[in-house]
């Protein structure tokens, strides 16, 4: 059975309050918080204060997307959030498997993810040291992109790594998971799915109603 994650970003920011109590009563498996520091992508997010409202005021366990130029300084400030999903992408990160020890170590659960320019191969050799590898399937930075198409491959080339080492890790998509391209992305092998502006947050939606949609999808129940 497949695991929702709103993505935080996408949120009626005046009404959180609200919306975690959605999130609690239909039972989503995370929150997707993107931390952007303005030089990795060019966008600004979420902080530390944010998490930490989250983290005291609901038990829904954070996953927690650095897209950072600097990783293993976030990933020291973020790991505090015992139990989160950390993830971080590698590629700008001098010591990966540095920064994969410490979230480890400090009671989270560790990821990477995957831009789209960049082959899988290249992070393979991370997958033992892994909980999660998240796909990306847009370019980092900004909701409401569609799918590169392309990524739908990679999606499944992960997959397929997993099972033939026996891998004990989740794929997480995160990108344009629309109603559409949902039931593709489960089928490519995805565990994870950040719900956004394509699904859960699409206007005149309710978002109670979408929630449990989706969840009738990704457990196999809708139709």
């Amino acid at each position: 059975m497949g695991k929702i994650s709103p993505s935080m970003m996408c949120a009626d920011f005046m009404n959180l309050g609200r919306v975690i109590e959605i999130f609690e009563k239909t039972g989503v498996d995370y929150l997707h918080i993107d931390i952007m520091d303005g030089h990795y992508v060019p966008n600004l997010t979420f902080g530390v204060d944010f998490c930490k409202a989250l983290y005291e005021n609901t038990s829904i366990p954070l996953d927690i997307h650095l897209m950072v130029e600097k990783p293993l300084f976030f990933a020291e400030i973020f790991s505090r959030f015992k139990g989160s999903i950390i993830s971080f992408h590698p590629e700008v990160d001098y010591h990966p498997i540095r920064t994969i020890e410490i979230i480890k170590n400090s009671g989270c659960r560790a990821g990477i993810a995957i831009d789209p320019a960049l082959p899988v191969s290249n992070f393979v050799h991370l997958f033992p040291q892994l909980d999660m590898v998240c796909i990306m399937t847009v370019n980092p930075g900004y909701s409401g992109q569609k799918l590169l198409p392309f990524c739908i491959d990679k999606i499944k080339e992960t997959a397929g790594i997993v099972k033939d080492k026996r891998f004990n890790l989740e794929i997480e998509v995160d990108g344009n998971v629309s109603w559409k391209n949902l039931p593709v992305m489960m089928d490519a092998g995805a565990d994870i799915f950040v719900a956004g502006t394509s699904s859960i947050f699409a206007d005149g939606q309710d978002l109670e109603e979408a929630i449990k949609r989706f969840k009738r999808i990704i457990g196999g129940t809708d139709g």
